[in-house]
């Protein structure tokens, strides 16, 4: 029968080498870099259905086909001489709106007329009660404005006007709500 201290001796050494298998193991979790593909075998390759065109590399935490879900949320491009203007312009359209905010006048009804007067036509102006706060439930009433104005064929001034802010971007062109910043996909 082995002695005491040799049998403590083997149960430590087995408790050791347990460890650093469990650390090694835990080590290599998450390790894989995001947007990094598994390695395939040739077999699974040809089987695989192609990446959908609008899919952006695997992002690690994020929901499946999230970059999909949100393409909507990516605004299009602007020639050089919109962005120019609509960037000049939105110099304009900040100050506007903060001193309406600061009077607590923040309703679409107030913010459109502001925008007019600045020189904008009605036909480039869309003005709305901002998206829900959780960008979900879209007939909850938000106290505010989301504002969006063409700026020549490409461009936009985006943004909304709560009690605590003013928030203006230029932008492109959104696919679905055009100037208006969309709400959050699913």
């Amino acid at each position: 029968m082995p002695s005491p201290t040799s049998r403590e001796s083997r149960q430590s050494a087995i408790r050791a080498a347990l460890l650093a298998v469990t650390a090694v193991s835990l080590a290599a979790c998450g390790t894989q870099t995001p947007g990094a593909q598994p390695s395939r075998t040739p077999a699974a390759d040809s089987s695989s259905p192609p990446a959908s065109p609008q899919a952006e590399p695997d992002r690690g935490d994020s929901a499946p086909h999230n970059a999909e879900n949100n393409i909507g949320r990516r605004p299009g491009d602007m020639s050089p001489a919109d962005e120019a203007a609509a960037k000049e312009q939105a110099k304009k359209v900040g100050p506007a709106l903060e001193k309406l905010r600061r009077q607590g006048r923040i309703s679409p009804k107030d913010v459109r007329p502001v925008l007019l007067a600045l020189g904008f036509r009605a036909t480039d102006l869309r003005v709305q009660a901002p998206w829900s706060k959780w960008n979900v439930d879209h007939a909850e009433k938000v106290p505010g404005t989301a504002y969006g104005i063409w700026v020549g064929k490409t461009a936009c001034i985006s943004g909304t006007v709560s009690a605590d802010r003013v928030w203006t971007e230029v932008t492109g062109p959104y696919p679905e709500t055009a100037c208006i910043a969309p709400p959050v996909a699913h």
